[in-house]
């Protein structure tokens, strides 16, 4: 398995346990590990919460993503190791994992696992995995697109919004080969911030690789009239959600 011959250092660690977000009596702590094998590069993040007021969801959550990183670093060594040989002298497969904490608050956590992976070639390949969490004391729980909002038509009312963004930002969504659109298939490729909805599209979808992540932030303000009303209130205006007796007004 994992053979660590450059271990991270004791004080970087310690810087990195100590840059942390708190808001709202919420915490989150990044820790890294940070190696390289004979045959691999590997840095990967963890992201720890904290004060989250249902706290057997709390320690549910923080083991799904210590879980989910060591999957990912043990499925990286494995293909690492097929790839003895094949790579180019003095080149090794390099996996990236950063943790994105895009809104910290008593009603929600918003953040996003990004995964970079090289294995040879011109560049590598990156893959975001969202996680929206609305932390309702009695039932806290990831939420897909659709329960943010009350109207049966929100998906087509978004891409009316995304359509016009487009247009009207000729600068930022230029070299786009095709629509921007929202499907079943892809609807939960978003993420949420203090103040706007950002629905994202990976590489190579809509563009090509050095264009990145092609991402649309639609203010919440902007999307009150179809917002399921449980959330409103949290999302528009920073205060607690109907359900969310733990949160802080």
């Amino acid at each position: 398995m994992l053979d660590l011959i450059k271990p991270f250092s004791a004080a970087a660690a310690v810087m990195l346990l100590a840059g942390c977000s708190f808001t709202g009596g919420i915490s989150a702590n990044k820790a890294a590990d940070e190696f390289e094998t004979d045959y691999s590069s590997v840095y990967a993040e963890r992201v720890v919460f904290d004060g989250i007021a249902n706290s057997q969801y709390q320690s549910s959550l923080n083991m799904s993503v210590d879980e989910d990183v060591t999957y990912a670093v043990n499925e990286f060594d494995a293909m690492a190791q097929e790839l003895i040989g094949d790579m180019p002298e003095n080149v090794k497969p390099i996996l990236k994992i950063t943790q994105n904490v895009k809104r910290l608050s008593p009603s929600f956590i918003s953040f996003v696992e990004e995964h970079y992976i090289y294995i040879g070639g011109s560049h590598g390949n990156t893959v975001w995995f969202p996680r929206n969490i609305c932390l309702t004391e009695e039932d806290p729980h990831e939420l897909a697109l659709k329960e943010l909002f009350s109207a049966d038509d929100y998906m087509e009312k978004l891409n009316v919004i995304i359509k016009d963004m487009t247009e009207s930002d000729p600068e930022t969504y230029s070299g786009l080969w095709s629509e921007p659109v929202i499907t079943e298939e892809n609807e939960n490729q978003f993420y949420i911030t203090d103040n706007e909805l950002v629905i994202y599209f990976p590489p190579y979808t809509l563009s090509y690789y050095a264009k990145g992540f092609i991402e649309y932030p639609i203010r919440f303000t902007e999307l009150e009239g179809i917002l399921n009303d449980e959330y409103k209130e949290a999302l528009t205006g920073g205060v607690q959600t109907k359900k969310g007796a733990g949160d802080v007004l």
